[in-house]
This record gives C-alpha cells, sequence and structure tokens, in this order.
C-alpha cells in the first residue's frame, strides 16, 4: 500500500490546530478496487486513532488541568451563585406595594404613600404637628409674623413651596451643612410626594437654639415653646462633619452589626463618647460612672493633636457592640439619640429638657418600653444598671426585651425613610391649615409685580448663595 503522506507536519498550516500531525492522504479512493480501499481506510483509522492517543498521552497536563478548573467553576457556580440577583427581602425595597399594614421589609424605603397611606403606616407619629395645628386653631398664622423675625440670625432660612416647588426667599449660612441637608429632605417629601401638596411660606432654624415667639420650624424645643414647629433633625439627611455620614447607611451598618454582635455576645457595659461642651449633664455622667466595672464612659476633646481621640473613638456601629448606651443632651438637644436607636441595645437617658419630633415615642415603662428614664443628674444610674445586668424582673422589663423594642419602635418604624418623607408631607398639610397663601411674584419696581420672590432650591443647593454675578 502506497501512501502519500504531507512532506510535513509544520506545512499543515490550512488544518485546524488539532489536526495537525495527522498523515494526510492525497490520492482518491474511487481509484481502487473495493476490497483494498477498505482495507486502506481501516489501516488509516487505526492509524489515525494512534495517532490520537499518542497526542492526547503528549498533552494529558494541559487537558487535566483545564477539566480541573472547569468542574471547580461550575461547582463554585451552583453552590454559591456568585451571579444570582439578591433576594428580595436583602433590604427594605420600597415598591410602594404598601396594603394597609405595616411591613419593614417591604416599606420601610417607600417614599411614595398617599396621605391615606401614610396616616394607617405610621399612626402615632404626627402629634407634634397635630399640637402645632391645635395651638394657631383661633389664630392663624400671617405674613407680618414672617416679615416681622429676625432676617439676619445664623442658620436663618426663609423657604417657599409653590405649585409643588421648593424655593429659597432668603438664607443665612448656618451651623456646616445642615440648611442644606434639611432642605434637600423637605424638597425629596415634595419630589415624591403622589399627590399634590398646597402653597406655604415658612422660616426655618438650623441652629441648637430656636426659640421665638413667632412660629417657625426647627429641630427641637421645650415644653414652653409652643410656637415652635418640629421638623426632622437634619442628621436624617447626612451629618458629614463628624464623618457620621448619611441616616440610612448608620441604619444598615447598624442592622448588619447587630447580625454579627448577637444580644448574648455584646459587651456587657454601658457605652459613652462625647465632647463636654461644658454641658453639666455630661460631666455629670462621667462622674456617676467613674470606677464602675460596667461602664465604659469617655469624654472627648475634638481637636486634631488631642492624644487619643482615634482610640477612644467608636463609630455609631460600633455603640451596637455593647448592650447598653448612655444619652445625654448638648447645648439643647442632641442628634446622638436617633442614631443611638438604630442599635438592638437599650438606651439609658436622662429626663430629656429638649423635645425632637418623634421624642414622644419614648415609652420608660410598661410591656412597650424602649427605653431607661434616669434621673437628671443620674443618681439613680448604679441602681438601674444593677436592675438591668441582674435580669430580674421590676421595674423595667428585661434589658434584652426592651433592646428589642427599642429597634422594633424606631430603625424598623418610625425612623424609616418612610416616615421620615410622610412626616414632612403632613408637616406642610398642617401648617398650610392655619396659614396664609404666600404671592409667588413681587413687585419688579416698576409697579408690576413679575419678579419672582423666590430661588428655586437646586440653584441654592448647588451654589450656597442667594445671589451670584455673571462673569
Amino acid at each position: 500500500m502506497n501512501f502519500d503522506f504531507a512532506p510535513s507536519w509544520e506545512k499543515n498550516y490550512y488544518l485546524p490546530v488539532f489536526m495537525k500531525g495527522f498523515p494526510i492522504r492525497t490520492h482518491h479512493w474511487e481509484s481502487l478496487p473495493p476490497a483494498v480501499a477498505w482495507d486502506e481506510k481501516k489501516e488509516m483509522l487505526l492509524r489515525n486513532t494512534t495517532c490520537s492517543f499518542s497526542m492526547i498521552r503528549r498533552r494529558r497536563y494541559p487537558i487535566l488541568v483545564f477539566t480541573t478548573l472547569l468542574l471547580t467553576a461550575l461547582l463554585y457556580n451552583k453552590l454559591y451563585h456568585p451571579f444570582a440577583p439578591l433576594p428580595r427581602d436583602a433590604h427594605p425595597q420600597g415598591r410602594g406595594e404598601f396594603d394597609g399594614t405595616w411591613n419593614y421589609t417591604r416599606d420601610a424605603k417607600n417614599l411614595q404613600m398617599t396621605e391615606s397611606q401614610c396616616t394607617q403606616a405610621f399612626p402615632d407619629l404626627y402629634k407634634e404637628i397635630d399640637r402645632a395645628v391645635e395651638d394657631r386653631r383661633l389664630n392663624h398664622i400671617t405674613l407680618k409674623e414672617i416679615e416681622d423675625m429676625p432676617q439676619e440670625d445664623d442658620g436663618f432660612l426663609r423657604p417657599m413651596i409653590y405649585d409643588q416647588q421648593l424655593y429659597l426667599i432668603n438664607a443665612t449660612y448656618g451651623i456646616n451643612s445642615r440648611g442644606e441637608a434639611s432642605l434637600s429632605a423637605l424638597h425629596r417629601a415634595i419630589l415624591t410626594s403622589p399627590e399634590p401638596l398646597p402653597n406655604i411660606e415658612f422660616t426655618m432654624m438650623v441652629d441648637d437654639l430656636a426659640e421665638s415667639a413667632n412660629p417657625r420650624w426647627t429641630y427641637s424645643r421645650q415644653k414652653s415653646m409652643s410656637s415652635l414647629w418640629l421638623m426632622p433633625d437634619f442628621a436624617y439627611w447626612s451629618w458629614p462633619e463628624p464623618k457620621i455620614g448619611a441616616y440610612r447607611e448608620i441604619q444598615m451598618k447598624a442592622e448588619a452589626m447587630d447580625a454579627k454582635v448577637p444580644w448574648d455576645s455584646k459587651i456587657d457595659k454601658l457605652v459613652w463618647r462625647g465632647a463636654s461642651l461644658e454641658v453639666l449633664v455630661r460631666e455629670q455622667l462621667v462622674n456617676a460612672t467613674r470606677g464602675k466595672s460596667w461602664a465604659d464612659v469617655k469624654m472627648l476633646v475634638w481637636s486634631d493633636d488631642a492624644k487619643g481621640k482615634s482610640h477612644d473613638a467608636i463609630t455609631m456601629d460600633g455603640h451596637c457592640q455593647y448592650k447598653y448606651m448612655a444619652h445625654t443632651e448638648g447645648i439643647s438637644y442632641s442628634s446622638r439619640l436617633q442614631n443611638l436607636q438604630n442599635c438592638r441595645s437599650v438606651i439609658v437617658a436622662h429626663k430629656l429638657s429638649w423635645l425632637q419630633h418623634h421624642h414622644h415615642l419614648m415609652v420608660s415603662s410598661g410591656p412597650n418600653q424602649n427605653f431607661v428614664e434616669v434621673a437628671k443628674d443620674f443618681s439613680d444610674l448604679d441602681q438601674a444598671m444593677e436592675d438591668l445586668r441582674s435580669g430580674a424582673e421590676g421595674k423595667h422589663l428585661k434589658a434584652e426585651q426592651i433592646a428589642e423594642n427599642n429597634v422594633k419602635t424606631f430603625r424598623e418604624w418610625y425612623l424609616t425613610p418612610a416616615a421620615e418623607a410622610c412626616y414632612w408631607r403632613q408637616l406642610i398639610r398642617g401648617y398650610a391649615s392655619v396659614s396664609f397663601e404666600p404671592e409667588f411674584y413681587k413687585d419688579n419696581g416698576m409697579g408690576e409685580k413679575t419678579q419672582w420672590r423666590g430661588l428655586p432650591v437646586e440653584s441654592y443647593l448647588l451654589m450656597r448663595t442667594m445671589e451670584w454675578r455673571l462673569q
């Protein structure tokens, strides 16, 4: 039998890679007798098979490595699903599917609830709004009251909502980014409202102290300050200056920490960190806990060269590692409280003098107890901690149940993004019900009302100024 092989394997460039090295026939089977052709075909098949096995033996290690990697990748994908989408309940979805019954997983980020749905979802949220409305029921707010307010106080803002748009009529420089944070939160509540909101004109004060005889939107008030309307704290948007971050970020990190450190693994101590601010109640807390085995209380000095500053500081979610967290007021109220209310831990607070929009939801006794209240000077703190740590039924619920009530009431209900949006919109409606109808235009100096009275809030938030010149 005469085989005519290709002169060189290297010249088989026109063949697929896996066929290079195979012998190539140059004559046609049809030119041979059938019996001879069949014998040649069998011999050719045998040669090709032998050559194939020889190539596999020579390349068995690369093939083995490739096969191993392929099987490993398939097994990993089957077991761990690295490319699978997140489950629907991994984080609250906010899909606008509220059905009349509050569900944290489904509704927490739903910013598009109607007024009726907001009332169903948060029936106890609006106590401060109802109080302020009732206070002006027979004595409606006038434009003169707004005009008579000092327009140059630090942290003063004069917004207007007109035809579903937020404008700014006047603004002064305030503390850090508080004003921008509150305007951003209010703007979001307006934009996401599924129903039209009324036109209003009002003033906001973003300083710690905002006492006024005239109606003013503020973060906190004392009980005697009935003229003030409470709005959500600026930190519900974000508090970047002390690197605390966005409020939703705080909540997600607190939730992750609670999942990582369950109750039985939490540190069995009372934790507190804060600056002195020369506030008596903070000094009293430090004195009441000095030398106590159950206390981890330290005063911080907020300066760049302060020794031990980074060592003693604790992140907000780091507080969730402790079973007990102390809270004190500052110059007036303290934004710390709403952050602590995101931890599955027990808040121990003195009797509060300053009220925020959600403080009426804090319960100090009974089956719904969600914090522990002690004396203003912390004189009974030692006994309160002994009761909590002993786990005995008595004046308070068991500590773990108080911690659970704290999370269920605040992080998973009344301090969610959905609750904040509902509160802002109800605040607008309540204020409008006892106030005047604002005018959009003012006199242009020629006897015609054609000039806008306000600047769209989007421009103010970007420029942080009411006026600027074209270069």
